[in-house]
């Protein structure tokens, strides 16, 4: 295990509770505001899409360093 699979490891779940959280505040403003619901599903969108994003990075980078690495 690397240095930087540990640290990924430590924040993975802190992401997946602040999406659940969002995702909870989500149903609530739905039922709310639809003004609300509109911010909060946008909010929930963008995280998602930047985990996702950063999810690609790192396997791209770990493929990278492989590939350097055994040379």
């Amino acid at each position: 295990m690397t240095t930087t699979t540990a640290t990924a490891a430590s924040w993975v779940p802190v992401v997946a509770w602040i999406q659940v959280t969002l995702g909870l505040a989500g149903l609530a403003a739905v039922f709310a505001s639809p003004v609300a619901a509109v911010v909060v599903g946008t909010a929930v969108a963008l995280i998602a899409l930047a985990t996702r994003a950063l999810h690609r990075a790192s396997r791209k980078l770990d493929r990278i360093m492989a590939e350097e690495l055994d040379r």
